[in-house]
């Protein structure tokens, strides 16, 4: 629904990760890509974060972009 990422629910990053870069959110179990947007923390943060948002949404499924 485009909701920004939450820490908790972030299981892996990739190490290269650092805040403001632009990252793209998968499916865990079928690895497809839900969302685009901003790291707002790095990636060592985001899985070890108990609280707090992990990445911006800036495009999901399902958005306007996705519907063009």
């Amino acid at each position: 629904n485009g909701a920004d990422i939450m820490a908790p629910g972030v299981v892996d990053a990739d190490s290269s990760v650092k805040k403001n870069d632009l990252v793209w959110v998968r499916d865990e179990k079928y690895k497809k890509a839900l969302a685009v947007g901003i790291a707002l923390m790095d990636a060592e943060e985001m899985i070890n974060a108990k609280k707090g948002k992990a990445v911006l949404s800036i495009h999901y499924i399902g958005d306007k972009i996705w519907r063009m």
